[in-house]
Parts: structure tokens; sequence; C-alpha cells
């Protein structure tokens, strides 16, 4: 495994001394028993990393950030329904098995399953048993997903393949105490209910929403033809528009009850986004605001606004559903680099590479250890 750069930072030098001895067990004496874990978005592979390797190609900036600052980072390893985790990167760290990386273009259940086992895989190896989940877009879903699988267990011998790890992690204690979601669509957004159905809603998501989120549901549309995506079902709005009781919502009122949650969103295209970055083509309207992909208020987990246009018009949030320790925050950015060329903006303005979002991400985290008394990694 090459290094990373002649740059790399004093930190990754001493977890790269430090490695041969976690891989022997746990990591009590070198550092607490807690780490953070990344969930990235769906769709699309995202190779394993840990804190003393990554492919060649780097960690995305806001994982690499979070490294710098002192956190033992490691990234949950996904595969589409069409290309395994590493498709397309040379010079990767040795993957987890595969029963242990996370279906990306998967249902939330399935994808929880998958990474309640990565934990467990971790604590196999490494000995943690404390997991702060970072969820970027769809990841942050999974990351809800993945605690209800923690505090739902089925029955042993119930689920396959992942469980077995799973249970590795109930066994061993596993907690997660905190989750923090990057442009999240918790309620769905009018750009998956094109993708899920676009004969009944391009029409209406063009008038109500702007050329722009119809651009970005022809975007999702290809995905869901290419992978048969059971995520983009789920995130449709439909299914968070009235109350459901066998609904996403009502089978995970509770679930979050003692995680602090921190809810990061983007509005950048509520505000001066224009289609395909074409100069003189109309704005989106200032009262919707969204990230050009997801409503804020779905990245919030707030009703709709009494203004919000269908689809859907209103969103239903069950009583119970959010925990006490909620922490909204947005920034003016938007959804991905892939929006940013779409629109024609600059990458710097996707939440996954903004500076401002990074380091209130960082920062947050950080609050969140202090407070736990837990020490951050030192050369």
């Amino acid at each position: 495994m090459k290094a990373r750069s002649a740059a790399i930072p004093a930190v990754l030098a001493a977890l790269a001394t430090l490695a041969p001895a976690l891989h022997a067990g746990p990591m009590a004496g070198a550092t607490s028993d807690r780490a953070v874990v990344v969930i990235q978005g769906g769709g699309a592979p995202h190779p394993y990393s840990t804190p003393w390797a990554a492919c060649d190609g780097g960690r995305p900036k806001f994982v690499q950030a979070l490294l710098d600052a002192g956190f033992p980072v490691f990234t949950a390893p996904g595969y589409s329904n069409t290309q395994v985790s590493t498709a397309g990167e040379a010079g990767c760290p040795p993957q987890p098995p595969v029963d242990v990386q996370w279906n990306t273009s998967g249902y939330p259940t399935q994808t929880g399953q998958a990474v309640l086992g990565f934990l467990g895989y971790l604590n196999a190896t490494y000995g943690y048993r404390t997991f702060d989940l970072v969820g970027y877009s769809y990841g942050g879903v999974v990351a809800r997903a993945t605690v209800a699988a923690l505090k739902k267990q089925p029955a042993a011998g119930s689920m396959a393949p992942a469980f077995s790890y799973a249970l590795t992690a109930v066994a061993a204690g596993a907690s997660i105490p905190s989750i923090i979601t990057m442009n999240s669509p918790h309620f769905g957004s009018p750009t998956y209910d094109i993708a899920f159905d676009p004969a009944t809603f391009t029409q209406p998501v063009l008038r109500s929403w702007g050329q722009e989120f119809a651009d970005a549901g022809a975007g999702l549309r290809i995905f869901q033809v290419t992978e048969g995506a059971g995520a983009i079902q789920v995130l449709s709005t439909q299914g968070h528009a009235k109350r459901d009781p066998r609904g996403w919502d009502a089978r995970q009122v509770g679930v979050l009850n003692g995680v602090a949650l921190t809810l990061m969103a983007g509005d950048y295209c509520g505000q001066t986004c224009t289609s395909g970055g074409a100069a003189g083509r109309k704005a989106t309207k200032k009262g919707l605001r969204t990230d050009g992909t997801v409503p804020v208020y779905s990245q919030l987990m707030q009703r709709c606004p009494a203004s919000c246009p269908a689809p859907p018009g209103s969103v239903y949030v069950p009583s119970g559903l959010l925990p006490k320790d909620v922490v909204r925050k947005t920034f003016p950015t938007i959804h991905s680099t892939y929006d940013a060329k779409r629109l024609g903006l600059p990458k710097g303005l996707s939440v996954a590479s903004n500076p401002t979002a990074i380091r209130y991400l960082v920062s947050t985290t950080a609050s969140r250890w202090r407070a736990a008394g837990v020490p951050l990694l030192t050369p």
C-alpha cells in the first residue's frame, strides 16, 4: 500500500506506526474505544478506508478533515447493484468481507443491518464499541437505519449474512451516541418522485419546483433504471406526505431516543441557482429552499412549509420520531459535486467540499467527544 503523500499529517504517521498493533486486538492503550464511521451517499460504490490507509485517490475532503482533527475515522464500504465497492479505484487497502458492505442501492432496513455488521467487524478487528455516525446524503438515512438495527434486533439466525457481525456489535455493547447528517433526504424529495414515476411526476415537479429539480430527477431516473434502486421508492415524497402506520417513518418512532442528532442542510438553490448555470434563465423561487436535489425541510426533518407545493404538498412527522437533542444548521451549499457540474457552479459549494460546512462538522464532532471526556488522537 503506497503512502498517501509526502505531506501526510503527523497524526496519520502516528496511526501508521500503530496499525500493526491495532490489527492484533483492541485499541485500549492507544486510543479510546470510540470511532467515527462515515456512511456516504447512495448509488455509487464506496471503498473502505481506515485512519491509516485509504485508496490512492485519497479520502473525501470532509472525511480527511475529520481525520486531520484527530478522530479515528473509518468509511463504511458500499457497493451498488452493478458495481463492487472498489470499482474504479486503484491501490485501495484490503476490503472487509462483502457480508459487511452495504448495498448503496438498497432499502434502509437492508443497509442498516449491513452497516451494523460493519460496526461489529470494527469491534472484532480493532476493539471499538462506541461509534459516532456521519451520513452524507442517503448515508444519513442509512445512519438512522443502523441505530434501528442495533435497537431492534430480530431473533438470532433470522437474518444473513451481515447478521452474525451485527450480533458481535450487540454482544460487545456497541453504542451510537450521535449522528450527523449532511444534506440527507430524510423525508424524500420531488427529484426522487420523478425517478420513481416520471410519467406522473415530471410535469408537476417542473411546474412547482423548477427546471433544475426536474433535471436532477431525470438524472436519478437513469440511476433507478440501471440499478433498480429500492432507495428511490423510499425517498419518494409520497411515503412521507401522510400518516401511514406501516410506513418507514412510523417504524422509526423512538429509535433515535438518546441519540444526539445534528442535521446539516444546504439551501443555495433556494436563493441563487439557475438551471444549467445559463445566464438569464429563471432562478429557483426563493421560498423553495433546496440544495438542488433535496428540499431543506427534508434535510432538517421538519414539516413542509404551508407554501410547499405538490409534490408532496405536506409532510407528516410522527410524534416521537425525533429525539430531544436535535441541532439544525443550514449552509449555502448544494447537494453534490455532480450538482455543481450540472448547474455550472464551483465544486466548493458541494457540502462534502465546502470549508464552512466541514468546519462545522468537525467542531460539532469535537464538542461531542469533549463532553464525553474522550481524547482525540495525537501524534
